[in-house]
């Protein structure tokens, strides 16, 4: 389940708004990510809460700033994560050949001493 599709959902549900479907259900309880994101959501209602007593909140302004932080591009972080992940295994890789390749030739010497 990509978790990127279902941002709205989580926090809905995290504010209890929705129940959500029961695979969603299931995989947020799984999913760090995703469980992080229904935390960060109660933690937020839980501010905004708190602020309603003191400074009283336009209608609709969680809404709006719910919006501008959905439309912050994570892919360039992503992406520098899968490509550090990559190189890290081209690099045991490279390494687990390495050594395999120089048994044989210790192999050899052991013999020969």
């Amino acid at each position: 389940m990509r978790c990127d599709r279902h941002h709205k959902q989580i926090r809905a549900m995290a504010r209890g708004e929705i129940i959500g479907a029961a695979k969603l259900r299931q995989h947020a309880r799984r999913c760090l990510r995703c469980q992080a994101e229904m935390s960060r959501e109660r933690r937020i209602q839980r501010e905004l809460q708190s602020l309603r007593s003191e400074i009283p909140v336009p209608n609709g302004l969680m809404d709006r700033i719910l919006e501008s932080v959905d439309t912050i591009d994570r892919t360039p972080f992503i992406a520098r994560r899968q490509r550090s992940k990559v190189a890290a295994l081209c690099g045991l890789g490279i390494a687990l050949a390495l050594g395999l390749s120089s048994l044989p030739a210790r192999r050899r010497s052991a013999q020969a001493s």
